[in-house]
Order: C-alpha cells, then structure tokens, then sequence
C-alpha cells in the first residue's frame, strides 16, 4: 500500500514539476502517414511520410511492376536545414540514382583516379 501511494505522489509531483518548467501541455511527437497498394499481376506501390516533433522529416514512395521495374524516391530533411533527395529507377539497365542535397562535402568534383577493373570489360584507366 505505502508503495502504491508513493508511486501516485511520484507521478503528481512529476506532472507539476512539468508544468512549472513550461511543458504542462501535449508534447507534439510528430506525424505520420502512408499508403500501399498492390494488384494480383505484382504491380505495387508504397510511401511513407514521417514529420517529427522538431521538424525533422523523412518520405520514400516506390512503384513496382511484375517485371522488377522500379522507381522511387526518398527524402531527408533534417532541422538544421541539411536535405536530401534521392530518385532512382531499378530495371533491365540496373540501378540509377539522382541526388540532390545541400549536406556539406558533397559539392560535385571530379572522380578519384583509380584504376576499374570488370570482368565485363578490359581495365580503364582514368583519363
């Protein structure tokens, strides 16, 4: 019993405390939707956002046939005003991908000189 009533004293004197420092009401932890859909043939498609309480937000939708085609995207912002976003398409010719973003060390620049080697062609050597 005398636990019960400390717990109870506890939360009560939390709660106040709370509201004496300012954060007496709801605290808004963000917001969310999404979306899926597929049909009996294997297209599909699907997306998310996501907003949290500070502002940060992340999305990403795809479309996808019976084939294996593909082609989404997907988003970062975060609160310190860094974004990303990358759209990208998957198919018969691989895998492709666009990105734009403000984030530091990314300004565009020449390829390090590196040697390639594939077993699908001789080696290139840069230029």
């Amino acid at each position: 019993m005398i636990a019960k009533i400390t717990i109870l004293f506890a939360a009560l004197a939390a709660v106040h405390a709370s509201a004496l420092l300012g954060h007496g009401g709801l605290v808004s932890t963000g917001v969310s939707t999404s979306a899926r859909s597929q049909d009996a043939f294997g297209n599909y498609a699907f997306g998310y956002d996501i907003k949290d309480g500070l502002g940060a937000a992340n999305s990403r939708s795809e479309v996808g046939d019976a084939h294996g085609n593909k082609k989404g995207s997907y988003t970062i912002a975060d609160i310190d005003g860094r974004a990303r976003r990358v759209d990208y398409v998957a198919d018969g010719h691989g895998f492709r991908a666009t990105v734009k973003t403000n984030e530091p060390g990314t300004a565009a620049s020449a390829p390090a000189a590196a040697l390639i080697a594939s077993p699908y062609a001789g080696p290139v050597a840069p230029s």
